[in-house]
């Protein structure tokens, strides 16, 4: 009875300790699986996710490669929104977590990010700066699909400041690096935009017809209202109305089922200026003011400004020209309110540049002080090895060394000691000296002084027992060369 108790004991102790390590198995193949996965990959996973699923996802993750794409796909979602507040400070945390990594990838998709939120605020140059940053880290892991990303968020700046030619030279050198499928369809989207600002309706329709139309808004609803939104905006250029108006119905049924007030009301404008030409007037009133109704939610100046002058030609094609008047006013207002907003806008970009700069900032500094710390350790090496070699040659027995060699040996090491001392006074020398360069050199110069003095001291001393042991040497060698002659006088 006791044998199978304890035989039962036994099995059952190893059938625990086979479930643990049974266990740590499945979890270690998951985060091999994890690690090894591209980033690519991760990044694909949290496409379809809400901002709140991506806030509680990345405060949840470990690894850094997921919370980078976590981040990366927050600021995206953060951009859509105009919530520019969130972009930015998104978009910090993301290269906070990416620089120590090192990771060539994913510190130019945080670089990415820095440049979207400075695009939120319409400050070009520092988002261009950021673009190519991403671009050359990119490129330093011949990454081609995602530099073509990053050649299209260039032309998007470009266009924006109305270079369409610039524009339209970053977007063919996106399409021949290659673009990830969505990025690449709003890339055909805003090469056919500049055709049509130029007034080519043939080439802005053979590039609106390459954007990879999704099947269904579900797969990415921005996507697809912007494809959409592109081809109707480009047959209603073209007049060919019964196309343009099956696509701009797509694009805004897309845009307010997924709650998109920006392709909602930059397409439903478009839609209710078409209306309007086609002479229906009473449809065209319905669908600009919807548009202002979203656009006042979103109280944007330049969104309110486009509805409001989509609503102003709806009212005069009704015959209202009071309210036409009034909404054409409001327009104007709005119009006078964007320049504010750009005013705003530059000084977050400041705050946000200023921010970056102290990132920026402190890791030169961990990074002048790794390298600091490292020539201390190579100083004190190379001390040490110039130290033992003088001793050597001061308590060998058969070395005969010349003042000369111990003058010049004595030399390189006052020039490491010295800058061995300098390498561990310099961050307190230049803290209570306030980066002033003519009282570091003072400083220095102090420090030599007092160093040179004891170095003819040392130098002296050292000589002087090199000399004597020379001597001893010398004499020694001379006895036995004697003795050695004596002997073979003697033996002949």
């Amino acid at each position: 009875m006791t044998m199978d108790l304890r035989m039962l004991h036994q099995r059952t102790i190893t059938m625990v300790f086979s479930c643990r390590a049974l266990a740590l198995v499945i979890a270690l193949a998951g985060i091999g699986q994890l690690y090894s996965q591209p980033f690519d990959t991760l990044s694909a996973r949290t496409s379809g996710f809400p901002v709140d699923t991506l806030i509680v996802r990345e405060k949840a993750a470990n690894d850094p490669r997921m919370k980078v794409a976590l981040l990366s796909r927050l600021v995206m979602k953060y951009l859509y929104l105009d919530r520019q507040e969130e972009c930015m400070s998104t978009s910090i945390r993301t290269l906070e977590i990416a620089e120590p990594t090192k990771n060539d990838t994913l510190i130019a998709r945080a670089h990415l990010a820095i440049g979207t939120a400075f695009a939120i605020v319409n400050d070009v140059n520092a988002a261009l700066k950021h673009y190519n940053i991403a671009l050359d880290r990119y490129t330093s892991v011949g990454d081609s699909i995602w530099m073509g990303a990053v050649c299209k968020e260039i032309a998007v700046l470009y266009q924006r400041v109305g270079d369409n030619v610039g524009a339209m030279g970053y977007l063919r050198k996106a399409l021949a690096y290659g673009m990830p499928p969505g990025i690449r369809s709003r890339g055909m989207s805003m090469l056919a935009r500049c055709y049509l600002d130029k007034g080519d309706l043939d080439s802005a329709l053979f590039y609106v017809q390459k954007v990879d139309m999704i099947r269904s808004p579900a797969q990415d609803p921005w996507g697809y209202a912007y494809s959409n939104g592109a081809l109707a905006t480009v047959y209603a250029a073209r007049h060919e109305q019964d196309l343009a108006e099956l696509h701009f119905k797509r694009a805004i049924a897309a845009a307010d089922s997924f709650d998109l007030p920006l392709p909602l009301i930059q397409y439903g404008s478009g839609y209710a200026s078409m209306l309007v030409e086609q002479g229906r007037a009473s449809e065209s009133l319905a669908m600009a003011q919807m548009c202002f109704n979203v656009a006042e939610g979103v109280q944007s100046p330049g969104i309110l400004e486009k509805a409001a002058d989509a609503l102003a030609d709806a009212y005069y094609a009704n015959g209202m020209a009071d309210s036409a008047f009034v909404y054409a006013k409001r327009c104007i207002a709005y119009r006078d309110s964007v320049t504010a907003t750009q005013n705003r806008s530059q000084l977050k970009s400041q705050l946000f540049a200023q921010q970056i700069k102290d990132i920026e900032d402190a890791k030169l500094k961990a990074e002048e002080a790794e390298a600091r710390s490292r020539n201390i350790q190579f100083g004190i090496i190379a001390l040490i090895v110039i130290t033992l070699g003088i001793f050597l040659l001061i308590f060998s027995r058969t070395a005969v060394v010349g003042a000369k060699a111990i003058k010049n040996l004595s030399l390189i090491a006052l020039l490491l000691f010295f800058e061995f001392i300098n390498l561990l006074l310099h961050p307190f020398l230049d803290r209570i000296t306030n980066h002033s360069p003519i009282l570091m050199l003072l400083a220095m110069a102090a420090i030599a002084g007092l160093l040179i003095p004891l170095h003819h001291r040392m130098e002296k001393f050292i000589t002087n027992m090199l000399v004597s042991k020379n001597n001893r040497v010398r004499l020694e060698a001379a006895r036995r060369t004697i003795e050695e002659l004596e002997g073979e006088k003697g033996a002949s």
